[in-house]
């Protein structure tokens, strides 16, 4: 749901020359302190760029803005969202992996936050996933915003915009046997506390019963690209509200492509 085109299609990979080093991690000189549900962080936000891993995803980067503008248009339903489903399975983890979630972009009017759980696998029963959960991302506000003007910061970061693209969080390890279950949380309350509503993997488990999350594999990559839809009963349906892509390592990644029919168009 958004008003206007491309305003945050802006090079991955700007990092603050305020941030500093601690412990081998490259933290965000900026970091939110809502806390949506009470969840914890597990770790703090980091810069892009910052670190071997994080240079492997500046390298793809190109590439997945190219498919995600294509796919998935600013303002028009996404009519293929039913074949490229977020389904729980998709993220049961077949190798030891610690993920990194990395933020890629923001298009939507709310405020929002990104949480994670982290579990033993099980079928999808129309529930929220259970296990420990944590905050990725208390605030997905970026300035790099498609839509909202109140975003714009002139690529700086504020604490109500903290995040920049290419901006992420590394996550403990998954094990074999275990999914990595996602948590979006918009339209928070101004204290950041609340959300509106929370989606989950399973449209079962939602409270409309709607999808609001479509993930697509592009090939030779460890990287799954996840994208949200924001609006209650799916919105405008562009899916397009809040990007992220996950690095899920190259074992699970190359599992999860040859189980998934929607990849991306080359």
């Amino acid at each position: 749901m958004k008003i206007q085109r491309l305003g945050f299609f802006m090079v991955l990979g700007l990092v603050s020359s305020l941030a500093f080093t601690a412990f081998g991690a490259t933290y965000s000189p900026v970091q939110s302190a809502y806390r949506p549900m009470g969840w914890p962080i597990y770790d703090k936000v980091q810069t892009a760029n910052c670190d071997a891993l994080a240079k492997d995803f500046e390298s793809h980067r190109a590439t997945f803005l190219q498919m995600v503008t294509r796919s998935l248009t600013e303002g028009m339903r996404y009519v293929s969202a039913s074949q490229s489903k977020l389904d729980p399975q998709r993220l049961y983890f077949f190798s030891d992996y610690a993920p990194r979630i990395y933020f890629f972009m923001d298009g939507g009017w709310y405020t929002s936050a990104l949480g994670a759980t982290i579990g033993n696998a099980i079928l999808p029963n129309g529930q929220a996933p259970s296990g420990t959960n944590y905050l990725v991302f208390p605030t997905t506000n970026s300035c790099y915003s498609n839509n909202c003007t109140t975003k714009q910061t002139n690529g700086k970061r504020t604490t109500a915009v903290p995040l920049l693209s290419g901006d992420f969080v590394q996550l403990p390890t998954v094990k074999a046997g275990q999914q990595l279950a996602l948590v979006f949380m918009p339209n928070l309350n101004s204290s950041g506390s609340t959300p509106q509503y929370t989606y989950y993997n399973d449209p079962n488990a939602n409270p409309d019963g709607v999808q609001h999350a479509v993930a697509f594999f592009p090939d030779n990559s460890q990287y799954m690209i996840v994208s949200f839809e924001d609006t209650y009963q799916g919105g405008d349906g562009d899916f397009n509200d809040v990007v992220i892509v996950i690095d899920v390592g190259p074992a699970n990644a190359k599992v999860f492509r040859d189980a998934n029919s929607g990849n991306l168009p080359k």
